[in-house]
């Protein structure tokens, strides 16, 4: 009677697990979905993209649990997980190491560009620090990039806090095109390209200018030995968080948090969800500007989204990824309060070629400085 006790227990308990992990197998899925699906159609799919990472960890989880148990069953997540190879490529890159931390020599006709949201020149939420800004420009010149493209860029008009300037001087970067995103007779911040060959033209996306945003889509018609070519540096929108909301995710991940907060978890995903829908706008806009210019085209920036996101997919459509090309590991840019992700991209046309990427895991600002070479 114990014995049919304990295998009835056993059958439930394995049903349950099975369960359990179907349901994930099916929220894995979803994830692959969520580049395809505009989020103003259906936005619950956005937070799977979002989720990918965690849902990989656990169906790997459930593939180990069940081979240790010498079951079949860990062949459901894992052809799953490899159904998703190309989802799993853009998170996670294959390839080895570079035999140099940071490579010196490349093809002359290659372009070395870097990116990186500099925060304001701020580590934490202090104010703008010169120290900080020391330690940014010498991480930057340790890479010797040709372009940069820097986001949430301050500068003083002038004086010897002329960050501008004194950038573009210690970077041996003649030629710059600056737009703020806030400006006073005394200060501004915003996007900024800087480049070692002549900029021949620059603007910005008008649909950004006109708006009352922190958010800018610039760009710079870049002439290098008689080839023309447009580099786009990218801001798109962020979630917004104040500092109560970066307090509550600390408290989920330490697990102090108050099971019945309810109010959090809704602003949070309030949030999050306003962002989704903003970015598949700007996405789709940046698109048809892409898509209408006749030159070989870089896209690099802040796209404040991870790799299975719509905003992201809808951009990077038709275009080489550079961290998928050539990228190392867990491809994390963002080092801030929130989970961390991949949210800065370089991206280009075709007639690109990827020879090197790599992320400087330098934590000077929120984000990580991330560059790549690209021969045209």
């Amino acid at each position: 009677m114990q014995v049919r006790k304990r295998k009835r227990k056993s059958s439930t308990g394995r049903l349950i697990l099975l369960s359990i992990n179907g349901l994930f197998v099916f929220f894995l899925l979803l994830s692959y979905l969520a580049p395809y699906l505009n989020p103003k159609h259906f936005w619950p799919i956005a937070f799977f993209g979002l989720a990918y990472p965690l849902l990989l960890i656990l169906n790997l989880g459930f593939s180990l649990f069940w081979l240790l148990k010498r079951s079949k069953v860990a062949l459901l997540s894992f052809f799953f997980i490899l159904v998703g190879y190309v989802p799993l490529k853009k998170h996670f890159g294959f390839h080895a190491q570079p035999s140099e931390t940071i490579i010196k020599q490349r093809d002359t006709t290659s372009v070395r560009i870097l990116t990186y949201n500099v925060h304001l020149f701020r580590k934490d939420d202090q104010n703008p620090a010169p120290e900080t800004k020391s330690a940014i420009t010498t991480l930057i010149q340790s890479v010797s990039p040709d372009i940069v493209c820097l986001q949430e860029f301050y500068t003083r008009k002038r004086g010897k806090y002329n960050t501008k300037l004194r950038l573009a001087s210690d970077l041996g970067l003649a030629y710059s095109y600056f737009q703020p995103v806030f400006e006073n007779d005394y200060e501004a911040f915003g996007l900024i390209i800087l480049s070692r060959y002549p900029i021949k033209n620059a603007g910005c996306l008008p649909d950004y200018k006109a708006k009352k945003t922190l958010n800018r889509v610039i760009y710079a018609d870049i002439v290098k030995e008689k080839k023309v070519f447009r580099v786009y540096n990218i801001h798109l929108q962020s979630i917004g968080f104040q500092p109560r909301d970066y307090a509550f995710v600390k408290d989920v991940q330490n697990h102090a948090f108050e099971k019945t907060d309810v109010a959090s978890t809704r602003r949070i995903g309030g949030q999050l969800k306003r962002a989704f829908y903003e970015r598949s706008e700007q996405a789709k806009h940046v698109k048809e500007e892409i898509d209408r210019c006749r030159k070989p085209v870089i896209i690099t920036g802040d796209f404040n989204d991870t790799p299975l996101s719509y905003a992201v997919n809808t951009i990077a459509s038709n275009l080489n990824n550079s961290f998928a090309s050539k990228g190392q590991g867990w491809g994390i840019t963002y080092n801030g309060d929130f989970p961390n992700f991949q949210i800065d991209y370089i991206l280009s046309s075709k007639v690109f070629v990827v020879e090197h990427y790599q992320i400087l895991k330098k934590k000077l600002s929120d984000h990580y400085a991330v560059w790549s070479d690209l021969r045209l």
